[in-house]
């Protein structure tokens, strides 16, 4: 079902709620909200144990749930799905949009769906396919709503983990943990630092005088697709060859090293080592203020993304070129590739008459959001 006009520039945790009494016949028992994100440096590092900077964005999914209903079934309404669902609690994961309910389920009732029935509804503004972590602001909405539901309190780490294996366990997606750890722990604003092999993290501030614009090409892209589960295995194969436990137990020293794999597993390694310096170093532009090196760290990465990585399509290219040549101090592929969004960091005073300008050179483009500290 589509919002109307009017409730559609009403907040998602709204229009849930609307959307539920609507279809249920009765106001929810609990509504929670999860933010998208824009990962800022830092691409395809998080599954092989490494350094990410993402930041959330104000767009965000809601989830307004109740337990009532037929014991045993879930029904499910979105505003993004013209069709409700009705599924079994215990059913395994079969490809529906359903399957992050079900996951949240079985993660908050550990893994017992029992024998209650749950009505569900679902809004968002938070664009499927954009690159901007849509599913993992649902995982993370719909645990806070059952954990609301069950006067649970909760953990933001935690509940990020329990999120991360909503993806990987349940669905089968093999993500990194950074989309879930930052919807769950991140806050407006400031930019996380992760460090995904140890599990530590530190916001740091975004700069004052600049933006990060996100802009979405109209290219959707699906994690469940194969291009992520290929990287995924060839990141393994390569750390497998150079005996290490993930490709982030190496360092530049080890290029030498790195040369001797075949390819495509020598330049995904490669991005790798590159990918996890340039977050440490962006990180250290942040903190100094240093907007133009942490532009041409931007630029860098995107570079290694299309080259070495290649998870670039032209079209994103092209948005990256034209966002250079319109006075951009950097822009790059920003989630998973294979179409998605660009990030575009831009003087405060110049970002509105840049992205006015911008996407009139791209007929599917759209901005999604503006973020400043």
């Amino acid at each position: 079902m589509s919002p109307s006009s009017s409730s559609s520039q009403l907040p998602p945790a709204k229009r849930a709620s609307r959307i539920f009494a609507s279809h249920f016949g009765a106001p929810p028992q609990a509504v929670a909200t999860a933010p998208g994100r824009v990962n800022l440096l830092g691409e395809h590092t998080d599954y092989n144990g490494g350094y990410v900077l993402p930041v959330p964005l104000t767009l965000n999914v809601a989830v307004a749930i109740s337990r009532r209903g037929e014991a045993g079934k879930m029904d499910i309404i979105s505003e993004d799905f013209d069709k409700a669902l009705r599924l079994k609690t215990d059913a395994a994961a079969s490809g529906s949009w359903g399957d992050f309910m079900l996951g949240a389920l079985h993660q908050n009732n550990g893994g017992d769906a029992g024998d209650s029935g749950y009505q569900i509804a679902i809004a968002s503004s938070v664009p499927m396919g954009a690159g901007v972590s849509s599913s993992a602001a649902l995982e993370v909405a719909g645990l806070r709503g059952f954990a609301a539901l069950n006067g649970h309190q909760y953990d933001p780490v935690e509940l990020a983990l329990e999120a991360h294996r909503i993806e990987t366990d349940f669905i089968g997606v093999p993500c990194g943990i950074m989309d879930q750890y930052v919807c769950s722990v991140g806050r407006s604003g400031m930019a996380l630092m992760l460090d995904t092999g140890r599990m530590m993290h530190e916001l740091v501030p975004l700069f004052k005088d600049h933006e990060f614009i996100v802009i979405h090409s109209g290219h959707t892209h699906k994690l469940t697709d194969g291009g992520y589960a290929a990287r995924v295995s060839e990141c393994q194969r390569a750390a497998t060859a150079l005996g290490v436990t993930c490709l982030s137990d190496l360092g530049e020293a080890d290029f030498n090293r790195i040369a001797s794999l075949p390819e495509p597993e020598c330049r995904r390694a490669c991005h790798v080592v590159t990918e996890n310096q340039i977050v440490l170093d962006g990180v250290a532009a942040l903190k100094a203020g240093d907007a133009v090196k942490f532009g041409e760290l931007m630029c860098a990465s995107h570079v290694s993304q299309r080259d070495d990585y290649e998870v670039s399509i032209a079209e994103i290219d092209r948005m990256v070129a034209v966002a250079m040549d319109m006075g951009a101090l950097g822009a790059r592929l920003t989630g998973g590739g294979f179409g998605g969004s660009i990030v575009v960091l831009m003087d405060r005073h110049r970002a509105e008459d840049f992205g006015s300008r911008f996407i009139t050179n791209f007929s599917k483009a759209c901005i999604l959001a503006r973020v400043a500290g």
